[in-house]
């Protein structure tokens, strides 16, 4: 009022809070007229005030319900963004904006909050034919569409979209919400399950025409059905304890140490130190690892039949010494029968020589042992690679 009668202009929709006498206060909207006599001058004023307090509670509940929806979908981990009838973007949250590596300018940008959109196939798609615009052209949600999302650093990332209409009170359009979800995870999940039965079923192959291959070898060259089966069982035990190995260590390779041990126990006599394994750490790649254990099972088979722990008094000593890119493996028996070189190639050799064609063999039939002596490349290791556990044979 002092401010009226002051410039005797009007004031129009003045919100005030007055006290009253017991302390509560009250939201109220002021206007007011100046009072003017006949000569037009000011000779006062009038305000009529209306109780809005109500208005304003209600006003302030509703801000902070939508306070609420905003603080819930910016805390989703659900990238999530909004747009008018007309397309242009009206809200993100934090989620959509790192997912996209960037931050839509609101009320400019339209329609998508990528900066490039394409197909599964890496066919483009053009802003106004994204999901959320046909969903706002169709006025109907678009539901199992996968579309690929471009960085502005030219990164992608697979999503899923689920752009729905949205409609005020009496159902007019109004604008849109759109869910992305990031697949990229279950797509790379897909393509490590599909490599894994690939690689799964080249390793079962592989098995199987190893498998094929000992026993066919056994078979030439067993006497009797009860030393095939003996045999093959042996070879087989072998096989088995390779392919354990390797499973503890993920396919990826197989420790020298424990393959040579594993091999060699069923021929290590108890409270008897007449074979002996040293060398330093080496990594064997999956076929490597395969052919080489059957190999040290032949060596330790041979011995205990024929060789130096067939008697009570021969030793055998395995170690292996590297070089540049390659291992060197020595097995020697001393004090054993006296030794008769074999008329055919063991399978051993064949072994070596069809699943480790790179590596070479120097067999010295000595007076009281052999000594095999194997020059083998170390292979450059290769994790997942399906190829690596093929041994030819």
């Amino acid at each position: 009022m002092a401010e009226l009668l002051e410039t005797g202009r009007p004031i129009r929709n003045r919100e005030l809070v007055i006290e009253r006498p017991d302390g509560s206060r009250l939201t109220i909207l002021a206007n007011l007229d100046p009072l003017r006599d006949e000569a037009g001058r000011l000779v006062g004023g009038v305000n009529c005030f209306q109780d809005i307090t109500a208005r304003k509670a209600a006003e302030r509940r509703l801000q902070q319900r939508e306070q609420w929806y905003r603080d819930l979908l910016e805390a989703l981990p659900a990238a999530l963004y909004t747009t008018d009838a007309d397309g242009r973007i009206t809200f993100f949250n934090e989620a959509a904006a790192e997912l996209c590596g960037r931050r839509p300018f609101l009320g400019d940008d339209a329609w998508s909050i990528g900066s490039k959109l394409y197909w599964p196939d890496g066919k483009p798609i053009a802003q106004e034919e994204c999901p959320t615009a046909l969903a706002l052209k169709t006025d109907k949600p678009v539901r199992g569409t996968e579309k690929i999302v471009e960085r502005p650093d030219g990164t992608r990332i697979a999503v899923i979209p689920f752009p729905t209409p949205l409609h005020d009170e009496e159902g007019k359009l109004i604008g849109a919400v759109n869910m992305l979800v990031d697949i990229s995870e279950r797509k790379a999940a897909e393509e490590e399950k599909a490599l894994l039965l690939r690689e799964l079923a080249h390793r079962v192959n592989n098995t199987f025409a190893v498998i094929l291959a000992v026993a066919q070898q056994t078979l030439r060259t067993a006497p009797s059905s009860k030393a095939f089966v003996e045999t093959f069982s042996g070879r087989l035990q072998a096989l088995a304890q390779a392919h354990n190995l390797l499973l503890t260590k993920n396919w990826t390779g197989a420790d020298l140490g424990e393959l040579a041990k594993g091999q060699l126990a069923p021929f290590c006599l108890e409270g008897q130190e007449r074979l002996s394994i040293e060398g330093p750490k080496v990594t064997l790649s999956p076929p490597q690892a395969i052919a080489l254990g059957v190999v040290l099972h032949e060596l330790g088979t041979n011995a205990a039949r024929y060789g130096a722990l067939s008697n009570g008094i021969g030793r055998v000593n395995l170690s292996w010494t590297l070089g540049p890119g390659r291992v060197v493996l020595a097995w020697a028996e001393r004090q054993g029968p006296p030794v008769v070189p074999p008329q055919r190639r063991g399978l051993g050799t064949k072994l070596i020589q069809r699943g480790l064609p790179d590596a070479t063999i120097d067999w010295r039939f000595e007076a009281d042992g052999v000594v095999c002596a194997i020059d083998l490349p170390l292979a450059k290791l290769q994790p997942k690679n399906c190829s690596a556990a093929r041994v030819n044979l």
